[in-house]
Parts: structure tokens; C-alpha cells; sequence
């Protein structure tokens, strides 16, 4: 259960949410068990070695906000990846009471000072950085 609260947590680390998710041309880059993941690739942004683009994690179980208690069925936010470090940071997210991005936003969460992490192959982040980074 830590795992997945550390997913949870990773996961809402995406960045600013230019675009109102209901509005996201959302398109589905895998699944397993547990998630499908989602990217908007019109919100994809690229400076230098840096690019930024809007994701969403869909759970097929549901998650806990872990200060709140609060259910989460999906997180949709901006992770900015380093392309030629192979790692990301979360800029910003919300974790939604709905699955894909939609009910009660359980948290609204900016974090522009993260540190970055590196990309773990077979992981989520890995999907979204090939999407983000297949141009560099």
C-alpha cells in the first residue's frame, strides 16, 4: 500500500493545468492493473531539453488523498520532463474524486519547486516522457 501511496503522490506530481480537463483531447497510452494512462498532446511544450505536457492517471481502484482521506479515482496534471537527463518533476495537479478527471476535486496541488526524479522504465512517467521527449 506505501507503493501505491508513493504512486498516488508521484503520479499528482504534473504541472500546471493550462487546459480544463474536460476539454483535453485525452489519448490513452497503456494500462495495467491498477491504471490507464492518458496524454493531451496539444498541450505538449517544449524548451531546449525541457518539455512540459498535460497527463491523467485513471484508476481502476480507487486511491486515497493521504491528508485528506478522501477518495481519488483520477489525477490529472503537467510533469516536466528533462529530456537529456531522463527525469521529470511535477509543476502542478488535481486529484479528482471521478475517474478521468471529472466529480469533486479532492486536491488542487502546485508544487513548481520540485525536485527532479528520474524516469523508472516501465512506469508510468516512462509513457509520458517518450510522448513528451520522442522529438529530441
Amino acid at each position: 500500500m506505501k507503493k501505491f501511496t508513493t504512486l498516488v503522490l508521484l503520479t499528482s506530481s504534473l504541472v500546471a493545468l493550462p487546459v480544463s480537463n474536460c476539454l483535453a483531447a485525452w489519448q490513452e497510452l497503456g494500462a495495467n492493473e491498477r491504471m490507464s494512462v492518458y496524454v493531451d498532446v496539444d498541450t505538449l511544450k517544449a524548451d531546449g531539453d525541457k518539455a512540459q505536457i498535460l497527463s491523467m492517471l485513471d484508476f481502476k481502484k480507487p486511491g486515497q488523498n493521504p491528508k485528506s482521506k478522501e477518495t481519488v479515482n483520477s489525477i490529472v496534471g503537467i510533469n516536466e520532463y528533462n529530456c537529456s537527463n531522463v527525469t521529470y518533476r511535477p509543476i502542478e495537479y488535481k486529484e479528482f474524486a471521478g475517474n478521468k478527471g471529472n466529480g469533486k476535486v479532492v486536491s488542487d496541488n502546485k508544487t513548481p519547486d520540485s525536485q527532479y526524479e528520474a524516469v523508472v522504465n516501465d512506469s508510468w512517467t516512462a509513457g509520458v516522457f517518450n510522448v513528451a521527449c520522442r522529438k529530441k
